[in-house]
């Protein structure tokens, strides 16, 4: 399948996305695991929320550019 150069730009930026959103995850639990329960549940909450609509946001610019392609 070729790919227009602006189409291969942008998987790569979110595909770049993606590989930080599970980066951050991984420090946020590591952090969590040294935290006090309270604060890490308030936190754990406020970054998982953050990250869904992250999730959500990539998964949209995929579908828009599969729907640009068809």
């Amino acid at each position: 399948m070729k790919l227009e150069p602006e189409t291969k730009v942008e998987i790569d930026k979110l595909k770049g996305r993606y590989k930080d959103l599970g980066g951050s995850i991984d420090d946020l639990l590591e952090a969590i695991s040294r935290g006090s329960t309270g604060t890490s549940e308030k936190m754990l909450s406020t970054e998982l929320h953050r990250a869904r609509m992250e999730l959500a946001s990539i998964a949209r610019r995929l579908q828009g550019l599969q729907n640009d392609d068809d």
